[in-house]
């Protein structure tokens, strides 16, 4: 098995005893070994990578924290954001993106600790995602922050909840937008 396999798969052992052969390379492949250890979640794989000062866990657009967002990796996620040449919001934010869409709440908090993530990019679609799938905890987070606009693209994430039947969400929208500090209650006051 290589190694770049054995790290994909979590074979923890097996890669503890293959960083000690000083012919393997845990960074080749533009670091294929973290960033899939990571994507498949072996967190002890990745701490063992981590380590080893070769690895570069931002390589190819910040893969590993992207993939380990998209995939709910909540403890791989909270290793990477200590490492300080990754970056949670690389690729117009993906990593708040993807997390929002697949309503891992959990996720979407931690990266919003980041003051690098924006959960506005690419026009506010965190949010548009997160009310699409129905997921309530995601778009209460993301209204918490003063940057997320639910009413950009002609209110797509009203329009979304709604057209998948996440009348929770809908309301809770809505609610949101008629607030007393909230846009169309305020639109008309001079």
């Amino acid at each position: 098995m290589s190694f770049s396999r054995a790290c994909a798969d979590g074979k923890t052992k097996l890669v503890r005893e293959l960083l000690k052969d000083p012919r393997v390379d845990p960074a080749g492949g533009e670091n294929y070994a973290i960033r899939y250890a990571s994507e498949n979640g072996h967190l002890e794989v990745v701490r063992l990578l981590l380590a080893d000062h070769r690895v570069d866990p931002s390589d190819v657009d910040n893969w590993a924290i992207r993939h380990a967002s998209v995939n709910g990796h909540l403890e791989i996620i909270r290793l990477l954001l200590a490492d300080p040449r990754v970056d949670p919001a690389d690729d117009d934010n993906f990593a708040i993106q993807h997390a929002s869409r697949n309503g891992y709440t959990k996720i979407v908090k931690l990266l919003l600790e980041d003051p690098r993530v924006d959960p506005s990019a690419d026009d506010n679609w965190a949010i548009q995602q997160a009310s699409y799938n129905g997921h309530i905890e995601v778009v209460r987070l993301l209204l918490e922050d003063s940057r997320v606009e639910p009413s950009a693209k002609d209110n797509l994430a009203i329009r979304c909840a709604r057209e998948n039947n996440h009348i929770e969400i809908v309301q809770l929208l809505t609610e949101h937008m008629y607030r007393l500090d909230g846009p169309e209650y305020n639109k008309n006051i001079l």
